[in-house]
């Protein structure tokens, strides 16, 4: 969205008093475009939360990928997710956002209330809502694969994979860490000496993970499930 617009605030003053700059986009895809085509790469746009209709258009018609994140897509009482478009990056997650298992447990709210970015009646609304959202994932799978506890969100993370894979999606991005259930995040948004961010190592080695079976079977998966898309 920055291509087409940011929003400005005066040095020393509130961000009541910014307003947003445009910026010269059709410029700017142009620039995108060619240096896209000289490097022979695939260019994302991060379309996520509120996005104006013309950066839409603008994206489709430069063939820029949009991202698809489940977590974005979760939704209580819904029908089901909705398919992840072909133009897109489909992911369960991104740095900014917990990790799957930690998501399923609401970790994030309990953190973002102890820093006062949620009010306690706000963190129990989300976490009613991710309670709603669980109970729906739940009730996709067979009646013995419900409230096993871990096992079960294991499940539920393997199903919301096999969605990803499945899908039309031009590419699909799976955070390792999800794989083994870790529940601490890389970044919270909105922190920076509150939180250790980026700084966290990764709770196995390269050489421990790569022959985990809950890290490989999954991938193996996920790869046998992309093939068969073509």
């Amino acid at each position: 969205m920055q291509l087409h617009r940011l929003f400005w605030v005066p040095q020393g003053m509130g961000a009541a008093a910014g307003v947003y700059v445009r910026y010269p986009a059709e410029e700017l895809y142009a620039v995108l475009t060619i240096e896209s085509h000289r490097h022979r790469a695939i260019v994302v746009g991060e379309n996520l939360g509120t996005v104006p209709p013309e950066v839409y258009e603008a994206m489709d018609h430069h063939e820029v990928l949009g991202m698809y994140v489940v977590q974005y897509e979760l939704n209580p009482g819904s029908q089901g997710l909705r398919p992840p478009p072909v133009r897109c990056v489909a992911s369960l997650n991104t740095h900014d956002m917990p990790t799957f298992e930690g998501f399923l447990q609401h970790k994030d709210v309990d953190d973002l209330q102890s820093l006062g970015f949620f009010t306690p009646e706000q963190a129990h609304q989300e976490k009613e809502r991710r309670g709603s959202i669980r109970h729906a994932m739940e009730e996709e799978l067979p009646p013995e694969q419900r409230g096993r506890g871990a096992a079960t969100d294991l499940e539920l993370l393997h199903r919301r994979l096999d969605h990803l894979a499945t899908s039309p999606a031009r590419m699909v991005q799976v955070n390792l860490e999800d794989l083994w259930q870790e529940t601490e995040p890389q970044n919270v948004p909105g922190t920076h000496d509150e939180r250790f961010n980026w700084r966290r190592k990764a709770r196995f080695s390269f050489e421990e993970f790569s022959t985990r079976a809950d890290v490989v079977e999954p991938l193996k998966r996920v790869d046998e499930l992309r093939k068969q898309r073509g």
